[in-house]
């Protein structure tokens, strides 16, 4: 289901949110038009990895092309040494009688050369025409209405070394929402608004997804809002 929703997501809305971003280093800005197609070359290297994230990139670039600025995040991690950035989108999908929403954190380090990367995911579903507001959950338990997990990633060159969260937890839940994305060419049922995310999360062990190497990370970032984007998907009339 998520892959289906992300190739509808860039065929109806990538060209539809539309905003240039200057230099991050100045403040109230987003990154640069260079910045952006470098973070999203680089995500498009990394999720091959990971194919649950095979819809990373289209994500990615629907984040930034609504302007939206990464917020500087506070995170402890042995992956790399920071500041790090992110950017979050929110996934809302409303339908007749079982409505469910995704979450997604994105966070990288230098914006002119990001190397490294921390992705935190969720999904829940509830019953009716209300996707639930937040999810929380424990990596690798997931359960019929919810499941979180989280990925890191190093780029040095063409090698990737990735890492998945085995032991820790998340919270990733709706905060404010703003005014529509500008320039939004809006399909049926779909509409998009800038908005922020309550993200939380304590990555205690994430494995190495090579057999030859026993090494493990750590990350944790507590409560703090990221910018995104919300993207409602409404075929509870259909």
């Amino acid at each position: 289901m998520r892959r289906i929703s992300m190739v509808f997501l860039a065929a109806a809305v990538m060209s539809g949110c539309g905003g240039s971003g200057t230099d991050l280093t100045t403040p109230g800005t987003g990154l640069s038009a260079t910045e952006s197609a470098q973070l999203i070359a680089r995500i498009q290297q990394i999720a091959p990895l990971h194919p649950e994230l095979a819809w990373l990139a289209d994500s990615v670039s629907v984040v930034l092309g609504a302007g939206t600025e990464p917020t500087t995040v506070d995170i402890s991690t042995d992956l790399a040494t920071g500041p790090f950035y992110a950017v979050a989108l929110h996934r809302a999908f409303v339908r007749s009688t079982t409505s469910f929403a995704t979450y997604d954190v994105i966070a990288f380090n230098d914006p002119a050369n990001p190397t490294d990367f921390i992705i935190v995911d969720g999904w829940g579903s509830a019953s009716g025409t209300t996707p639930p507001a937040s999810v929380s959950g424990t990596f690798g338990a997931g359960t019929a209405s919810s499941v979180v997990s989280a990925h890191f990633f190093h780029v040095s060159g063409n090698t990737v070394a990735a890492w998945r969260a085995t032991t820790g937890g998340a919270t990733l839940a709706a905060d404010t929402v703003g005014a529509a994305c500008s320039q939004f060419q809006a399909a049926a049922g779909v509409t998009c608004a800038q908005a922020s995310m309550r993200a939380s999360f304590n990555v205690i062990s994430a494995a190495s997804d090579s057999s030859s190497s026993s090494s493990t990370k750590h990350a944790t970032l507590g409560t703090s809002n990221v910018g995104g984007v919300l993207l409602t998907f409404d075929s509870s009339r259909g």
